[in-house]
């Protein structure tokens, strides 16, 4: 009867091991792994404006003394009242696109500011939509010429965006020229 009792046990311990690795397998089958995020998808960080391609009606953009004021229309873009160039047009449409695209690389809170050049600004953004102006203000490159620290007009964080925002912004600069 001991040797019944002892086997009874042991049964149930093996049907019980083999519900578990039962229920294992339909886990591993039924669950599914995540999705990896390749490309514009993968992009992760806080999103600097905040607004849609097409709500933008316009740009202003001040680098130094060069201003460059731009304006979206129905027939692409007008600049100080004339029809950009094609050049001119890709440039404006290039920068937009990493506007509206920019995601912060990081954000962080500092209450001085002034060493991250936003005393003397590189630059300053306007995008212009229909609920009003924001303005971008960007100060100096870090460290690594990676990344320019940048500011929302009254938002009381930092960010750090791409360096290739200059590139994009020089774009414009460059288009603005008239031809020799």
């Amino acid at each position: 009867m001991a040797c019944a009792v002892g086997g009874g046990r042991t049964l149930r311990r093996t049907l019980l091991l083999a519900g578990l690795v039962a229920l294992a397998a339909v886990l591993v089958i039924a669950v599914r792994p995540p999705v990896r995020r390749a490309g514009l998808y993968a992009v992760r960080g806080h999103r600097v404006f905040g607004v849609a391609r097409a709500d933008v009606r316009g740009l202003e953009i001040s680098v130094g003394e060069r201003r460059v004021a731009a304006r979206r229309t129905a027939g692409g873009w007008e600049i100080a009242g004339r029809p950009a160039r094609a050049n001119e047009a890709d440039a404006l449409n290039d920068l937009l696109d990493t506007l509206v695209g920019l995601r912060a690389v990081d954000a962080f809170r500092r209450r001085d500011q002034s060493s991250f050049g936003f005393d003397r600004p590189r630059a300053e953004i306007d995008l212009l939509t229909d609920r009003g102006r924001r303005r971008l203000i960007l100060g100096n490159l870090n460290a690594a010429a990676s990344a320019v620290y940048a500011r929302r007009e009254r938002d009381p964080r930092v960010f750090t965006v791409g360096s290739l925002l200059l590139t994009e912004i020089e774009r414009v600069f460059v288009g603005d020229q008239p031809p020799a």
